[in-house]
């Protein structure tokens, strides 16, 4: 009987396809998994997009009120009645920033129109900086500022002594708010210095303070009855060097 020849065995996989396969499924096993990973990337900036606009819708929003005149009349203020107390508020600025001032030398802002200036009180009041009304005086004040709480009581003085023109407006602007500083809040710190005037808690990015070119604490600005600046300057100064600058920029 003829031999029946042997059958060819099936040649065994070569170690390169079968590398190629393990290279595929490890390629299709990451593809799942960077899926995954945006999945869920996108699902937490979802979350935190969700959460960020929830905080600005608080921030921003007007205590809602009759909106009644606090009563102070020099028509600086109007009360909304919402009684919301945050440290810092939006602020809206209109016009042209000014410079910052100076070290040295003339002050490049004198004689320029200042911009507008509107915002809150701590509580929710709508201020808004109108020179229309009369002469305007800015102080823009830090709680943790040494020189800030030396230079209210002077300020102060003045206040309760005639020293100051009855048509001129003092509007305090909170700012460079610090929560791990000293005498924080300033909601608390302002009234426990004694400050009756209106003021404008700054936006935590202290946008007020720097429309008008702050360059340090305490720092002033003099604002003539259409706007023009007269005067600015950095520092405390006592009392009888205010009662002089807003003399001299008054005239």
């Amino acid at each position: 009987m003829a031999k029946q020849p042997n059958r060819p065995s099936r040649p065994a996989p070569r170690a390169a396809d079968a590398a190629g396969a393990t290279s595929r499924r490890s390629s299709l096993l990451w593809l799942w998994v960077a899926l995954g990973v945006v999945v869920v990337l996108l699902a937490g900036f979802a979350i935190l997009s969700a959460g960020d606009d929830e905080e600005l819708t608080v921030g921003t929003t007007v205590p809602a009120g009759d909106g009644a005149t606090d009563g102070t009349g020099d028509g600086a203020t109007e009360t909304t009645g919402g009684g919301q107390i945050a440290e810092a508020w939006p602020v809206e600025i209109t016009g042209t920033a000014l410079v910052q001032l100076p070290r040295d030398g003339d002050d490049p802002a004198l004689g320029t129109t200042a911009p507008g200036l509107s915002g809150f009180g701590f509580d929710g009041t709508p201020v808004a900086v109108d020179p229309s009304e009369g002469p305007v005086m800015l102080v823009f004040l830090a709680h943790w500022c040494p020189h800030c709480n030396r230079e209210i009581p002077e300020l102060n003085a003045l206040r309760d002594g005639g020293g100051l023109p009855a048509d001129l407006q003092v509007v305090g602007i909170a700012t460079g708010t610090d929560p791990n500083a000293e005498n924080f809040p300033p909601s608390e710190w302002i009234p426990r210095m004694d400050w009756t005037w209106p003021v404008i808690a700054d936006s935590p990015d202290y946008l007020a303070a720097s429309a008008f070119g702050l360059s340090g604490f305490p720092f002033t600005v003099i604002l003539d009855t259409d706007g023009t600046v007269l005067d600015r300057w950095s520092g405390e100064i006592g009392r009888d060097g205010i009662a002089e600058r807003v003399a001299a920029a008054l005239g």
